[in-house]
């Protein structure tokens, strides 16, 4: 306890000395570029090593303290595991992980433009500027060395096992309670036809013309094109435009046909849920689609 009394002094001190002239009130910034703030110190006393893993739990926030993403709802136990390695970039918040012990929680700024093309190995997003930064609430929860993130890893590969025959135990009490009989297509989707159209089928960059109704399980409706008035329009065989699910069932349709599809979340919105909230992890969906036309490419 008295170790943790001076520990907690001397940060007090350091802090201090370098609030006034720190960029961002609050916080320190050391000579990589990277301002931290000390939130909470934890109980534990293991710091990381190269070559351990690291399960956090991140707050990710504009400079205007906007939260736009979340660990607590990537995943079903809320963290993410990250391999413990040298920074990706000068100023990363990997460098101010190596200070923290098990349980501590620090607040970091770091430029947006590298975190994103760096660290996460994608385009910055559209709401945020190439001179933003991101403020990055990190909260260390447990240090693993390999053995012990192997032994981790098997236990949260049972819960994911577990979930999957939950979803799958879902998807039949749905259908055994329905009053139309689904066919079970190879990908694990249901399928009904409703209308059978009489124009082509669907060729790779073909612009594709539809309608659809996405509800869940329990009848809830979470998105229509009939309730926007505006159908959806992309073309087909183009990755990242439509879910993976979506672009199988407009396999089976010609131009004009109807049918309903109960989609897995594997082949739905995934681990992750949709990028607006709406739609949880490992949702089930079911899609009503109407084909409207085809428009071949040139």
């Amino acid at each position: 306890m008295k170790t943790k009394k001076i520990y907690f002094f001397f940060l007090v001190l350091v802090l201090a000395s370098c609030w006034n002239n720190s960029t961002y009130k609050g916080f320190t910034e050391t000579d990589s570029g990277l301002f931290y703030k000390l939130q909470m110190i934890g109980d534990g006393k293991r710091k990381a090593n190269i070559g351990d893993y690291l399960q956090l739990n991140i707050t990710y926030k504009t400079d205007k303290d906007s939260v736009f993403m979340d660990t607590k709802s990537s995943n079903d136990i809320g963290m993410i595991i990250l391999p413990f390695n040298h920074s990706s970039f000068k100023g990363s918040f990997e460098e101010g992980l190596s200070s923290m012990n098990e349980g501590d929680s620090v607040s970091f700024i770091v430029d947006a433009s590298n975190l994103f093309t760096r660290f996460f190995k994608t385009p910055l997003p559209f709401f945020l500027k190439k001179e933003a930064v991101v403020i990055m609430d990190v909260k260390l929860h447990r240090i693993f060395n390999k053995k012990e993130y192997d032994v981790e890893l098997h236990r949260f590969e049972s819960i994911i096992e577990d979930r999957d025959i939950e979803e799958q135990r879902k998807i039949q009490l749905f259908i055994d309670t329905s009053k139309v009989s689904f066919s079970l297509l190879h990908n694990g989707m249901f399928y009904l036809p409703i209308t059978q159209g009489a124009g082509a089928h669907p060729e790779r960059g073909n612009t594709i013309q539809l309608n659809y109704t996405g509800s869940f399980l329990n009848g809830k409706i979470f998105e229509s094109t009939y309730d926007r008035g505006q159908p959806l329009e992309y073309i087909f065989g183009e990755q990242g435009q439509v879910i993976k699910g979506l672009e199988s069932a407009i396999c089976l349709m010609n131009e004009g046909a109807k049918a309903k599809f109960i989609i897995p979340s594997h082949l739905a919105y995934g681990e992750d849920g949709s990028s607006t909230g709406i739609i949880p992890p490992y949702t089930t969906v079911i899609y009503e689609i109407e084909l409207l036309n085809l428009t071949k490419k040139q």
